[in-house]
């Protein structure tokens, strides 16, 4: 009697430490399960965290090149002025020095003039004078009529230039500093998307690890009772051969009371 009752107390406790054991088992399955998702979480997180730098890379990249196109438009802007100003005051200079040239010339003819009309008495002083009034006439009427016209409508044109210059660098500005708004918004945004959707696949990571713990668990559990079950139905036998020791150590703690 004494014997069979020996016998089956170690049977429960071969029982006890299979089912210690599958524990152990499981819950070292659980963790590698856990270790595992962690690193998928962190492999994602590297591959978003590249794909923004990349990303504003791109951006960055591009509002540069706007910047560098406006910068380009200001300096042409600015040699097409200067060099229509050149011109007018080149134009303006010219004109100055022909009209010098033309009033040292009519100055010359009035001398001469005057000395003809002192050779010739028969000549009336008059009819000098009106000579005289004449080319001075021609010559203001050439300047008034021609050359003013044409400096005026010259520097009306560099002025208009000037202006269509200042406008076209304006409208690159407020082009370039709304790309700008626009390229500091979408990263806002962008940010904001990857941090919820980081946050959401750290949830649903957690989520599954813990979905898997929790099958493996249970596995390890239908395992021991489907072990247990075959062993009742071989009736027990060979409780007393001792079947050798476990592959690793287990805690006998919870057997303290047989």
């Amino acid at each position: 009697m004494s014997e069979s009752k020996e016998s089956s107390v170690l049977f429960n406790l071969k029982e006890l430490m299979n089912l210690e054991e599958e524990r152990i088992e499981a819950e070292e399955d659980a963790v590698e399960a856990k270790k595992s998702a962690e690193r998928d979480r962190i492999a994602a997180e590297e591959r978003t965290r590249l794909e923004e730098e990349e990303r504003v890379r791109r951006e960055e990249e591009a509002a540069r090149l706007a910047e560098e196109a406006r910068l380009r438009e200001l300096d042409d802007a600015k040699k097409r002025a200067d060099e229509e100003e050149r011109l007018r005051i080149q134009f303006e200079a010219e004109e100055k020095r022909r009209l010098a040239e033309q009033a040292q010339l009519l100055e010359q003819q009035q001398a001469a003039a005057r000395e003809v009309a002192k050779t010739r008495k028969g000549i009336h002083p008059g009819l000098v004078g009106g000579v005289t009034l004449l080319l001075l006439g021609g010559i203001a009427g050439g300047y008034f009529g021609v050359v003013a016209p044409y400096l005026a409508q010259q520097e009306e044109a560099a002025e208009l230039a000037q202006q269509a210059a200042n406008d076209r660098a304006a409208e690159a500005e407020r082009a370039a500093e709304a790309a700008r708004d626009q390229e500091a918004a979408t990263r806002v945004a962008n940010r904001a998307r990857q941090q919820a959707e980081a946050a959401a696949q750290r949830i649903q990571d957690e989520e599954q690890a813990r979905a898997d713990a929790v099958a493996a668990a249970e596995a390890a559990r239908e395992a021991a009772r489907n072990t247990r079950t075959r062993r009742r139905r071989r009736g027990g036998g060979g409780g007393g051969g001792g079947g050798g020791a476990p592959s690793r150590s287990v805690d006998l703690s919870s057997l303290d009371g047989l």
